[in-house]
């Protein structure tokens, strides 16, 4: 039994983020992108990929470490008496995650005065990417009871992102809250081959120009609601690059060279991302 988790622990913390940087240098040495990378780098590709990598073996320990938080439901939901000084945000996580993805998101926010915090939760596992907008639909129906009429942020990490454009360019814009502005870390605009290590139905539906990527892309966010993607230079689980390129009128930026996992914990792209929702929120607070 020791051996066996010792065995998982390894392949877990070292062999998949491994193999997955062997995959994305693959893909980029075969690409016109290696040199953008070499050129955004100054010639330390090799340095960023490394740093990348080290940064995904640690966040795989957090991660792990975190994923019983998401059973302590007053964590993801805001506290009694919470103050209206500040929108409600909305954290959407990614594939084979849960809502303690964003444990550190919520410190970072809560400190910053954002107290009305929610944490939607889905399972991986079962149900497809439809079954899933269908349920986050609800559930934002039923949390808005408590700020009717007020509009929301979201913010989604890697699919969190497809889901939270899914949202806000839902048919029917009168159900649920309306949205005030989107933030998205590492998603996959374009899909992604790195799903060839997926388990599940739901992963596979990702994959790089799959029919469900062409058919969000074809889902338009309403005119006025300022969306922003962030992603790294050197994302271990969104190939080829370009599938980090959000739709036309979106604003992206670059974050530090981190995995893609590590988005979650990086005191600077939490901060970015703090201040683009404090962007989307100042006009509400004047």
């Amino acid at each position: 039994m020791g051996f066996i988790l010792v065995l998982m622990a390894i392949t877990v913390f070292l062999f998949f983020p491994l193999t997955t940087y062997i995959l994305f240098w693959y893909e980029t040495a075969n690409s016109a992108y290696k040199d953008e990378l070499a050129r955004m780098s100054n010639g330390r590709t090799g340095r960023w990929i490394f740093k990348a990598w080290a940064l995904s073996v640690l966040s795989h320990g957090v991660l792990i470490g975190s994923l019983p938080l998401a059973l302590i439901g007053q964590l993801w939901r805001p506290s009694p008496g919470a103050g209206t000084a500040s929108p409600p945000v909305i954290l959407i996580h990614g594939l084979y995650h849960n809502a303690s993805a964003w444990i550190r998101f919520r410190w970072a926010l809560k400190r910053a005065g954002y107290d009305r915090l929610y944490a939607f939760n889905y399972s991986s596992f079962g149900p497809d990417f439809h079954e899933i907008c269908g349920q986050l639909e609800r559930w934002m129906v039923e949390i808005s009871r408590a700020f009717s009429g007020e509009g929301v942020i979201l913010v989604g990490h890697s699919m969190g992102g497809l889901l939270a454009k899914a949202y806000a360019a839902r048919k029917d814009a009168s159900q649920g809250p309306p949205v005030k502005a989107i933030v998205t870390l590492g998603t996959p605009y374009g899909g992604s081959k790195a799903v060839v290590f997926g388990v599940g139905h739901l992963a596979k539906s990702l994959a790089f120009g799959s029919p469900l990527i062409q058919e969000l892309d074809g889902r338009q966010v309403p005119s006025g609601v300022p969306c922003v993607a962030l992603h790294s230079p050197v994302d271990n689980l969104v190939l080829p690059a370009k599938s980090l390129t959000p739709p036309s009128g979106w604003r992206e930026e670059a974050t530090d060279p981190i995995c893609h996992l590590t988005m979650l914990y990086h005191g600077p792209t939490i901060r970015r991302v703090l201040n683009h929702i404090k962007g989307a929120a100042a006009p509400s607070q004047a």
